[in-house]
């Protein structure tokens, strides 16, 4: 589909219903003109030197945080997030760019390998940047998840366009902003908006050497496939059903704080959100009792006053969240309740679908193995937690479920970990963001020999000698044998 000209794109505030801005969309000529301008930003963005990458990140930070209240408040408009899952979004943030200027100059340095027996060469690994970065950005965590990818992306010296969810749009544009005001090298960082055709805009464009798309399984198929046709690599951080287990000896106090808070906060709108609880049998009716009671206690935030979650992000969203519950919604409002659902069908759409939503489900199992095999029997594997005191079990278990990332007495504080690579298996996507890790996904391996001494001829050139021929041969016997 070609864009021609530009629609106008509301932004709406999911408390409120009401447009909170109106921006333009971004025409096949304008994305074209994106590209451009970012493909001749790159060379002197390229020749600098890593440190000098980071300091300009961090300028950017810095700004960040200087304009804190207006981000945050912002966010609050435009996704309906709660004052604290704001405060988290900007701390998840910043943390993330902190992490990228100390580490990205590390993780990108040229590494010495061993060059073996061939003691006369050089041998180093390098990395280069892909060139311009495709970063797709969905609604649910609009800041992190743009500003993540994009200063990973630019830390590997590649140029980025950022295409945020249509939901969402105010939030990239500020983000666009803030890299403006810090003085950040002009034209490397462009924003697209618009909806589905402008992503694919961008995915399809030969100008981009690399797509990284967080959002669902079905787009990121889609975005997957498309890429198979030029052959460029991609990185997808798509839907999660995660896992939490909890054996008889855990702490349940903890646990069942920790069930409310991993499967509510940001109204359930998270990925890695609990959806499924395996609970062991002796103490199910005592930590079903005790979620049940911490749900009766969480409260909803609203225009006036703040709560522990708001609304969901669209009508869409909450009509899906009510169909996969079998009700209906005659409210006006984005509200849901949060639920929690006591064994449904293991064939219903509420066990085998992501939600999405402040909704997750209680099973009892006879013992940790049935717990391993439940939390594997879909194809998703995104996030997992167990809780037990018995630490060595718990790890034992761990390697046992299959999932990109695994709590131990947690849920969730595995992406604050920076450090730590994330990303699924399966359905939930592939490669990896944050950590060293993710800012290598941003860059190509290339491998360099050098020759040491400069002699006219090597051994094994033609001609070949019987000579050497006999030499090779004791040296495969002397240091292989």
């Amino acid at each position: 589909m070609n864009i021609a000209s530009s629609e106008n794109l509301d932004s709406i505030n999911p408390i409120t219903n009401k447009i909170i801005g109106t921006v333009p969309t971004t025409s096949d000529s304008e994305v074209e003109a994106h590209l451009t301008k970012i493909k001749k930003a790159i060379p002197d963005w390229q020749s600098k030197r890593l440190t000098e990458r980071a300091t300009a990140l961090c300028a950017v930070r810095k700004t960040l945080i200087a304009w804190m209240d207006e981000v945050m408040e912002l966010l609050r408009q435009e996704t309906g997030k709660t004052e604290f899952d704001g405060i988290v979004e900007i701390m998840t943030t910043a943390e993330i760019m902190r992490f990228v200027e100390k580490e990205g100059p590390l993780a990108l340095a040229s590494q010495k390998r061993s060059s073996s027996f061939l003691l006369h060469k050089k041998a180093k690994v390098e990395y280069r940047p892909h060139g311009i970065v495709g970063v797709i950005s969905p609604w649910n965590y609009p800041l992190i998840l743009a500003a993540g990818p994009v200063v990973q992306a630019l830390m590997a010296g590649n140029g980025v366009i950022l295409k945020p969810s249509e939901l969402a749009p105010l939030t990239a544009l500020k983000l666009k902003e803030i890299f403006d005001a810090a003085g950040f090298p002009e034209g490397l960082l462009q924003v697209a908006i618009g909806r589905g055709d402008v992503g694919s805009k961008i995915v399809e464009s030969s100008q981009t050497n690399l797509i990284c798309f967080a959002g669902s399984v079905a787009v990121g198929r889609k975005i997957a496939t498309a890429c198979a046709q030029q052959l460029k690599p991609v990185i997808l951080e798509l839907g999660g059903k995660d896992a939490m287990i909890v054996l008889e000896d855990a702490d349940l106090e903890r646990a069942a704080r920790a069930a409310v808070w991993g499967g509510f906060q940001n109204a359930g709108q998270t990925c890695i959100s609990v959806e499924r609880i395996f609970v062991e049998e002796k103490i199910a009716h005592r930590f079903v009792e005790r979620i049940q009671e911490l749900t009766k206690e969480t409260t909803l935030s609203t225009e006036t006053s703040d709560g522990d979650l708001g609304p969901v992000i669209s009508p869409a969203q909450k009509q899906k969240i009510l169909k996969m519950l079998g009700e209906s919604g005659e409210s006006d409002n984005l509200y849901i309740q949060p639920k929690v659902i006591m064994d449904p069908d293991e064939s219903s759409s509420l066990m085998t679908e992501e939600i999405f939503g402040p909704v997750f489900s209680v099973h009892t199992v006879k013992d940790q193995w049935e717990a391993v095999e439940k939390s594997n029997a879909l194809d998703f594997g995104l996030n997992a937690s167990i809780f037990t005191r018995d630490l060595r079990k718990a790890r034992k278990m761990a390697s046992e479920i299959r999932a990109g990332n695994i709590c131990i007495n947690d849920v969730l504080t595995n992406y604050l970990t920076v450090s730590l690579p994330f990303g699924g298996v399966g359905m939930s996507g592939l490669g990896r963001l944050q950590g060293r890790e993710g800012i290598r996904s941003f860059a190509f391996i290339q491998s360099v020999l050098e020759d040491r001494l400069g002699l006219k001829k090597e051994p094994w050139w033609f001609p070949v000698s019987p000579i050497i021929k006999k030499l090779f041969r004791r040296f495969i016997d002397f240091y292989y044998g």
